[in-house]
């Protein structure tokens, strides 16, 4: 490796995944729904289309900005200007969001979001594999989710603390920020030149993106339909439905900067399949507790449960991804790699509004907890495919000779 590698601090490279967070955790978690519910007649199914065309368009805005950042990165030795195009556009973007007084003008926030965050988010997913040595990706990867939780919690807490305006200006405020500690980190660092080369997609990478699919189609059944579990199983109204939702969501996420920063060690160190495993079952397990839930209580108890359960499993991914994916095309890989992040998106609420409009005709209140059994389903599913991934810990990288770093600026 480079002399990058020895330089480069996981923490500061995280910081612009920490913004991204503290945004998408606001605006998918609480802000989009609340906005569906003041602004639509039919909220589930304003919130589903909104959030399903918003993700299709982030996938395609990432994958080409991934493309691009690869030749990019090979001419300029970074990526450092999608990441900073991508938040110019983004920040008045997440400003006007949670006030958006219109339909017409939550569909242009959110699809200028979408433009945004992808125009950095795609390239800056490979920021780990352009700077980490291999043998270290393990522990970066546990900084990254981390950093991914930790942005979470404060996107949540800025949703119950502030609303409208206000709440746009601090979102804004994190993304801009976080993105600033990234850059003046990055522009310290040598400059790592990789020569580029076309994309290839072997059986390994599509096990890895059909597993990745499956269970973030289950994750973002959960994400989605939080809200309305909350307003209808659990019969909390009012401004308190969002309030309720923001704790729980909240729990989840603090449980999972532990599970994150503990992951670290057993996936640099074992089967990085075996961890996904067990994070995976206990996420199962837990989900189930929280299908049946009568009350808040026992709710909390299950999202600390699942929450912790959950940054193990992306401290996994992130190391999987870093371990499979080629870094001669690595935000090429990542974008395509993240398709399976974001096409599930789409997905979850299409496949689960249809159930949960469903069940919820039979009885109020029972569509939302049938939409969780449905995560167990998603979970098990994608945890069995990627026992398909055959020679991880023994996967070559080649291409690691191709780097030559330049001065440092």
């Amino acid at each position: 490796m480079t002399n990058a590698a020895t330089q480069a601090d996981p923490r500061r490279l995280g910081a612009l995944w920490f913004g991204i967070q503290v945004v998408w955790t606001a605006v998918l978690g609480v802000v989009l729904q609340e906005r569906a519910t003041a602004l639509g007649v039919n909220a589930v199914g304003v919130f589903a289309v909104i959030a399903a065309v918003g993700a299709l368009i982030g996938a395609a805005v990432q994958v080409a900005a991934g493309f691009l950042s690869d030749t990019a990165r090979a001419r300029t030795g970074d990526r450092r200007f999608f990441y900073a195009a991508g938040v110019l556009l983004a920040v008045p973007a997440v400003v006007v969001l949670p006030g958006a007084p219109s339909l017409a003008w939550l569909w242009f926030a959110v699809i200028l979001l979408q433009i945004g965050m992808n125009v950095a988010g795609g390239p800056y997913q490979g920021i780990v594999g352009d700077y980490i040595e291999p043998e270290r990706t393990g522990r970066a990867s546990s900084w990254m989710s981390v950093n991914q939780f930790s942005g979470s919690v404060v996107g949540l807490v800025l949703t119950i603390l502030l609303h409208g305006f206000a709440l746009g200006v601090g979102l804004a405020a994190c993304l801009a920020a976080a993105w600033w500690v990234t850059d003046a980190h990055v522009r310290r660092l040598p400059r790592t030149m990789v020569s580029t080369a076309r994309l290839r997609v072997d059986r390994d990478m599509w096990t890895v993106l059909i597993s990745r699919a499956l269970i973030n189609v289950g994750f973002y059944t959960l994400f989605y339909f939080l809200f309305f579990f909350v307003r209808e199983s659990l019969g909390v109204t009012g401004p308190q439905t969002t309030t309720t939702t923001g704790i729980l969501i909240l729990a989840f996420t603090i449980a999972g900067v532990a599970g994150a920063a503990l992951a670290g060690r057993p996936v640099d160190r074992y089967d990085k399949r075996v961890v996904v495993s067990i994070a995976c079952a206990a996420i199962a397990v837990a989900v189930g507790a929280f299908a049946a839930a009568p009350n808040f209580t026992v709710a909390l108890a299950c999202a600390v449960g699942s929450g912790a359960a959950w940054g193990a499993f992306l401290t996994a991914d992130w190391a999987i991804a870093y371990a499979v994916l080629p870094r001669v095309a690595l935000a090429s890989a990542m974008g395509v790699w993240n398709l399976a992040a974001a096409l599930p998106q789409v997905a979850a609420p299409a496949i689960t509004a249809p159930v949960v409009s469903y069940f919820d005709a039979v009885r109020a209140g029972l569509g939302p907890r049938i939409a969780l059994i449905c995560v167990i389903i998603e979970f098990v599913l994608g945890t069995a495919w990627l026992w398909r991934l055959k020679g991880l810990a023994a996967r070559a990288r080649p291409d690691e000779s191709t780097a030559t770093p330049t001065a440092s600026r």
